[in-house]
């Protein structure tokens, strides 16, 4: 330790004069004192000077002080005497109980040096693990791991984190910015082993790079830079400041998931609210939305007898009732659909063109306007589903594409079997479908035209998803290559129960 002491010229300095001092000091007092006693007081110079500067100068007092007690006190006064025994052991005994007595207190200096030293270190890890046990952002945690880690270790200290892609982002300019190498770092990153100096890999860096892993994955990089050109990284130091990197980590997922399960609280939240708001205007305007259609149809019967001449402005608010009742029968739905406890389906065996002719009679003024292509495999087979709901799929998947299609286009519903799976597709020849849309637009309120004059808020399609992934099925949109949009939903075929017919012979009487 003491070749490494920043004072080592002035303690053997001051070895030097404390021996001269207290051979000084000793002089008067010969007359008074015996040898022995004499020889205490150097003995007592040499635990002063270990416990003060160290090993080298309690040595250097040592031999140097049983020479003074030699050339002055020992007779022949002022001269080296080692021709007799006594002067010889008095030599030897005073040098190597000098030596013993300097090394323990050397011994015991450094020990408490040391221990100052992993106090010290133990307060910082105390210290950076008590703030970042209340640090609530990501800002926060790297303002603290910097800070932390520079003082801790006397160094330049910068926390790369990764974007959405896991790509490293360059720090912040800031006044303690370090000149970080960004490809090194990724490496650091994606191979998880530290880089740089004192590493394995790429040991001529100047800077280290240390992976922050955390029990899930890991969240990035902490790039230590020292602040002269050379820094003394010994074992404990490393030990010490990968337990930082380990702090660090835990503390950017603990965060990190805070964030995500606050973000998820909120969703909830918000959900709950509007699904029982979606609820309760269903459950408000469906009655008054019923009798309005109720009442438009006995007039329209009164004035075809009449022969009125507004017949017509009466038939044009039927229809706006009956797709207003549709887009509330579209709200009550998706609160059913995402309340608690899911998609309740009842099941039962049914033909799929019953389904579809039964879902054309309820459009049939919609569709008016539109010729309609019914394409269905002849050897379709039963479907295992819930009618109401598949009903209501195909229902919305037509009225959809009477709302987007100008009148005299086509629409066509086909139906085929696809191995284990029934494939049914509801097509148009209109303008299609926006580009990049084609997942977007089974979203909850979402709109292929945002700002199309066609009514709707973006329910239909998210009904109809929730109703197929419920049976086990997909759907999905796409453009038609010979224009015009297309949506297809698959439907997982199943076996029907087979049907027991009684033998006609036991019917014949005997």
């Amino acid at each position: 330790m003491n070749d490494h002491h920043p004072s080592l010229v002035r303690g053997y300095g001051t070895a030097l004069l404390v021996s001269l001092g207290v051979t000084l000091i000793a002089m008067p007092l010969l007359p008074y004192l015996d040898h022995a006693n004499i020889v205490m007081l150097f003995l007592l110079a040499v635990v002063g000077v270990a416990a003060g500067y160290g090993r080298g100068p309690a040595v250097l007092v040592a031999v140097l002080n049983v020479l003074s007690f030699n050339f002055v006190f020992v007779p022949p006064h002022f001269a080296f005497a080692f021709e007799n025994l006594q002067s010889i052991l008095t030599f030897v005994i005073m040098l190597m109980v000098g030596l013993i007595v300097g090394q323990l207190t050397a011994r015991f200096r450094y020990q408490a040096r040391i221990a100052r030293v992993r106090e010290e270190r133990a307060c910082h890890l105390y210290e950076m693990a008590r703030e970042l046990s209340g640090a609530l952002m990501t800002e926060q945690v790297i303002k603290i791991s910097e800070r932390c880690v520079a003082v801790s270790f006397r160094v330049k200290a910068q926390l790369l984190l990764p974007d959405d892609h896991n790509r490293l982002q360059p720090p912040l300019a800031g006044p303690e910015q370090t000149n970080v190498d960004l490809g090194i770092a990724q490496w650091c990153f994606d191979h998880n082993d530290p880089a740089g100096m004192g590493a394995d890999a790429l040991p001529a860096v100047s800077h280290l790079y240390l992976p922050l892993k955390a029990p899930m994955r890991t969240r990035g990089v902490l790039v230590v830079a020292p602040d002269q050109g050379r820094w003394p990284l010994i074992p404990e130091q490393r030990r010490l400041l990968d337990t930082f990197t380990v702090l660090i980590a835990i503390a950017l997922e603990r965060v990190h998931f805070a964030t995500v399960a606050r973000d998820t609280l909120v969703k909830m939240e918000a959900e709950r609210e509007r699904n029982s708001l979606l609820a309760g205007l269903s459950h408000d305007l469906r009655t008054p939305m019923t009798a309005l259609i109720g009442l438009a149809e006995t007039l329209t019967l009164e004035l075809i007898a009449e022969q009125s001449p507004y017949q017509e402005s009466l038939t044009s608010i039927r229809e706006q009732a009956v797709r207003m009742a549709l887009l509330v029968d579209n709200l009550l739905d998706m609160a059913k659909l995402q309340a608690v406890g899911g998609v309740r389906l009842r099941r039962d065996w049914q033909s799929l063109e019953e389904l579809i002719g039964s879902s054309v009679r309820l459009l049939e003024q919609s569709l008016r306007d539109h010729p309609l292509r019914v394409a269905l495999d002849p050897e379709l087979p039963l479907i295992n589903c819930d009618a109401m709901l598949i009903e209501r799929v195909l229902v919305n998947l037509l009225q959809n594409a009477t709302k987007y299609t100008p009148p005299g286009v086509v629409i066509g519903v086909t139906a085929r079997v696809e191995a284990d799976w029934l494939s049914v597709e509801v097509w148009d020849e209109g303008p299609g479908l926006p580009s990049g849309q084609e997942l977007v637009l089974f979203e909850k309120f979402t709109r292929g035209h945002a700002e199309s004059s066609a009514p709707g808020v973006g329910l239909g399609l998210a009904i109809c998803r929730v109703i197929i992934e419920a049976h086990g099925g997909r759907i999905h949109a796409a453009n038609r290559a010979s224009g015009g949009a297309c949506f297809t939903f698959t439907l997982p075929l199943e076996t029907p129960p087979s049907l027991e017919i009684d033998d006609e012979s036991d019917l014949e009487p005997t």
